[in-house]
């Protein structure tokens, strides 16, 4: 009888064994379907930025952008503005800056120069080629002119109608036949008068 209990006592410690094994497997199991889950999860999501990382890449490489001036800001001479405000003429005279409508001005020769080195800078996302009527695009006559001179080479610079769905205006270069697109912030660059380059003792003096 006592050999009997024992072998049954053991038959009970074994199956428990087995029990406590089988559920430490099942764990096991579920730990690596989840550990393996979140890894997919991981790969899929790493997967994804380097897609859209690659894309916006492309998109950026994409997309173009012309140089509508090519200038020398240091080797400009003369400068034409015409627009809403009147005109304006500013001739360098060897490291000065003076004012054909007014030369007793005390011209700001940086403030000069920034401009120039803006101009220089603009550039258009959009490029029109072939244009046959220029109207359609407030360029045949435009009321904002600026004219850019050094030595035996000028730039015409027109600027045309508002475009309120893209936010920015046309642009035209030296009577061509193409348009470009420019930044609205160009209608107030463009915009200048005299009292925009004045120096600011000269603008104190004016005012008394």
């Amino acid at each position: 009888m006592v050999r009997k209990a024992e072998k049954i006592a053991l038959s009970g410690m074994e199956e428990g064994n087995f029990i406590k094994r089988v559920i430490m497997n099942r764990r096991k199991k579920i730990q690596l379907a989840v550990l393996g889950a979140l890894f997919l999860i991981l790969a899929a999501a790493l997967a994804g930025l380097k897609i859209y990382e690659k894309n916006a890449s492309k998109d950026a490489d994409g997309e173009e952008s012309y140089q509508v001036l090519q200038i020398d800001p240091s080797q400009v001479k003369e400068i034409g503005i015409i627009n809403g405000s009147g005109t304006v003429n500013l001739v360098k005279e060897g490291e000065r800056w003076k004012c054909l409508e007014e030369e007793s001005a005390d011209i700001d020769g940086e403030s000069v120069e920034a401009f120039l080195e803006k101009a220089s800078a603009i550039t258009s996302d959009t490029k029109i080629e072939q244009v046959q009527d220029m109207a359609q695009y407030g360029l045949a006559d435009a009321a904002v002119n600026v004219t850019l001179q050094w030595e035996n080479n000028m730039y015409t610079v027109q600027l045309g109608d508002y475009n309120s769905i893209t936010g920015s205006y046309y642009l035209r270069v030296n009577e061509q036949d193409t348009v470009y697109t420019a930044d609205s912030s160009l209608y107030s660059f463009f915009g200048k008068s005299l009292e925009d380059f004045r120096a600011a003792g000269d603008l104190e003096d004016g005012s008394e």
